[in-house]
């Protein structure tokens, strides 16, 4: 890795850790995804190597501070993924709105698929914890107890990562 890459893994991903660990000395309810919002802007901003490692990162480290878990590996790698893969989903020509849709779809399928692998590391059959990951979005399943949380979640999520895109760019950051 060049020393520009090493550097700006290092900031976003200390932002990350930072902001999601004082997050959850107040709540551990999440209606924002900091790792996964500053992942997709690092994807978008300085590539799918970047992006992919401050996703990882993020919450491999946050995650050894707050409380890891098998979570810890799953929501890593897939933020990771994601994060890569979003390199290629987000277009500065395309309009603010298909990009918000775009990221709302994304984070969206992060959250039904981390949850849904590890309803199943937890003995759950792989069509249970898919449709349980999904309700889950919208209602409370297996002792949550929040409604909606998910669509909200997935929402500001996307309309961070989307803003700090457009306003970084504006700074040719």
């Amino acid at each position: 890795m060049k020393p520009k890459e090493i550097a700006l893994t290092a900031t976003f991903t200390s932002l990350s850790v930072a902001f999601r660990v004082s997050k959850n000395a107040v709540t551990a309810v999440q209606f924002i995804n900091i790792p996964l919002a500053f992942a997709f802007v690092s994807s978008v901003l300085f590539g799918a190597r970047v992006g992919f490692l401050v996703g990882f990162l993020s919450y491999a480290l946050s995650d050894l501070i707050i409380f890891p878990g098998a979570w810890t590996l799953v929501n890593a790698t897939l933020a990771g993924l994601f994060a890569s893969f979003y390199r290629w989903v987000y277009h500065p020509g395309a309009g603010k709105t298909f990009n918000f849709v775009a990221t709302y779809i994304l984070v969206f399928s992060f959250d039904i698929l981390t949850s849904a692998i590890l309803y199943v590391l937890f003995g759950v059959g792989p069509l249970e914890a898919f449709l349980t990951g999904l309700i889950g979005e919208f209602l409370p399943v297996m002792g949550g107890y929040l409604v909606g949380v998910g669509p909200l979640t997935e929402g500001s999520t996307s309309l961070l990562a989307i803003l700090l895109i457009e306003e970084l760019s504006k700074r040719k950051v």
